[in-house]
């Protein structure tokens, strides 16, 4: 079972950071270790920025997220992929872009695996280290949930993201649709970039998957649930 939440606290804040110091520095390569000498990754977008955590049933954190907002900064999409963003229909303080998804190691399915898990197949975890298999888009969704409920929260309409082809098909089978609006960059890897409108999503996954629609759709903002 799994708990996700908003962080709150300046010591989930720190151990956030230093997941994410694990993931992209230590087993991916994407961020240089000698760039981050605490042994935390962080950057200039965290403070304009809501965290989100699961955690597993020993209370460690094993997977976050962050919903990086408008700020005078712009968006890491903008500068990464050089993406113009469309805001005659929405403007950019109702959007937010979904960033630094990142995964313990112990919940991907095999040590090559990408920062979520690829397609969240069975995952072979180690029993001596008290993890029974599980199936695994899990921590992604129950982290997509917390980001939708803070969206509605704060009439959020659009999601922008900088992602895998994976973890865009990932998302797709679950109903969470994204748009493409530009070419594919390099950026942590080939990576594409991405918009959805919170409404459609809403609609898609109400047609396609009902359960997965009431789960989405039952929270309140300050609480804390589990799957």
């Amino acid at each position: 079972m799994f708990t996700f939440k908003r962080v709150e606290t300046e010591d989930e804040l720190k151990e956030v950071f230093k997941l994410r110091y694990q993931v992209y520095c230590l087993e991916c390569g994407f961020e240089s270790t000698a760039d981050h000498p605490s042994g935390t990754e962080r950057d200039e977008y965290d403070e304009h920025s809501v965290h989100f955590i699961a955690k597993d049933r020993h209370d460690n954190i094993v997977g976050t997220v962050r919903l990086i907002k408008s700020s005078e900064l712009g968006f890491p999409i903008e500068k990464h992929c050089k993406t113009r963003l469309d805001t005659s229909q929405v403007p950019k303080d109702s959007a937010v872009e979904v960033s630094r998804l990142a995964i313990s190691k112990l919940y991907r399915r095999r040590a090559g695996d990408d920062l979520y898990g690829a397609s969240g197949s069975t995952v072979d975890e180690s029993s001596s280290a008290g993890h029974s298999q599980r199936r695994r888009p899990e921590i992604v969704l129950g982290l997509y949930k917390a980001m939708y409920r803070e969206s509605k929260w704060l009439g959020v309409v659009n999601w922008y993201a900088v992602m895998e082809k994976s973890l865009f098909q990932l998302l797709k089978v679950s109903g969470v649709v994204f748009n493409q609006i530009g070419d594919v960059t390099e950026y942590h890897g080939n990576r594409i970039p991405y918009i959805a409108r919170i409404s459609n999503i809403e609609r898609q996954i109400a047609q396609r998957k009902p359960e997965l629609f009431h789960f989405f759709t039952d929270w309140e903002r300050d609480s804390t649930y589990s799957i």
